[in-house]
C-alpha cells in the first residue's frame, strides 16, 4: 500500500496552497473488532493508534479532511469446524486513509467548537508470519464520529473525538493463511456482507498554518 501512502503525502502537500490549514497529530486507542465466519472467528486486538489529519475550511461551518489513521497489533483466529487449525498472526497493521467533512455543531465560541464528522475512503490491513501466505486485505470503508476543536490561542489547540470505522465487504474474499483444514497449503473461504465495525478515542494537537 506504499501508492495509499504516497498518494496521501500529495494530497497533503498540494493542500497546502490553501489561505489556511490546520494539521492535527494524533494518538488515541482502537477497538480491534473481529468477523465470525463459518469457519472461524477472526479477532483483531485493541491497541493505540495514531495518524495525522490535514483540515481546510470550505465554508464558515465545515471544513474538509484528509485523514491517514494506523495501528499495528496482533490478531487471532479460533476456529469452530473439527479439521482446522487455530491461527495466530502477532503482526498486523490496520490502515484508514480517508476523506469527509467535519461540520460545526456550534458556533458560540470561535474558541471551542465541537463537530461531527462522516467520511469515505479505503481500510487496509497487512500481515506477516513466519510459515504462513497472509495476502493484505483492502475494503472501501466509512467513518463517523463526534469531537471538539479547543484552541488555547489563534494558531494552536487540542482535538479530541471518537469515532466508528467501518471497512466494508460488498462481495465474498479469498482470506489465505497456507494452512487450513486438515494440513498445510488450505485456506479460509470468508464469504460475507457483514461489516467489521471498529472504533477508537484519540486526541492530538492542532496547529493554525496560513493567513
Amino acid at each position: 500500500m506504499k501508492k495509499s501512502r504516497l498518494l496521501f503525502l500529495a494530497l497533503l502537500l498540494s493542500s497546502a496552497s490553501f489561505a489556511q490549514v490546520e494539521v492535527a497529530p494524533f494518538v488515541g486507542y482502537m477497538f480491534g473488532g473481529g468477523i465470525d465466519y463459518y469457519e472461524g472467528r477472526f479477532k483483531i486486538y485493541d491497541n493505540m493508534n495514531y495518524g495525522a489529519s490535514l483540515i481546510v475550511p470550505v465554508r464558515e461551518i465545515v471544513d474538509f479532511e484528509l485523514n491517514y489513521t494506523r495501528m499495528d497489533t496482533h490478531a487471532k483466529f479460533t476456529a469452530y469446524r473439527a479439521g482446522w487449525s487455530d491461527v495466530t498472526i502477532s503482526n498486523l497493521a490496520v490502515n484508514y486513509i480517508q476523506v469527509g467533512a467535519l461540520k460545526a455543531l456550534s458556533m458560540n465560541n470561535d474558541m471551542v467548537r465541537p463537530f461531527g464528522n462522516f467520511s469515505m475512503g479505503v481500510g487496509w490491513s497487512s500481515a506477516s508470519e513466519p510459515g504462513l501466505d497472509i495476502k493484505d486485505v483492502v475494503r472501501f470503508s466509512i467513518t463517523a464520529g463526534l469531537g471538539v476543536k479547543i484552541f488555547f490561542t489563534e494558531r494552536v489547540g487540542i482535538i479530541l473525538r471518537g469515532r466508528l470505522l467501518m471497512p466494508l465487504n460488498f462481495s465474498g474474499v479469498g482470506f489465505y493463511y497456507g494452512i487450513g483444514g486438515g494440513g498445510s497449503g488450505g485456506g479460509l473461504s470468508l464469504n460475507t456482507y457483514a461489516p467489521m465495525i471498529q472504533g477508537d478515542f484519540n486526541g492530538g494537537l492542532i496547529f493554525r498554518l496560513g493567513n
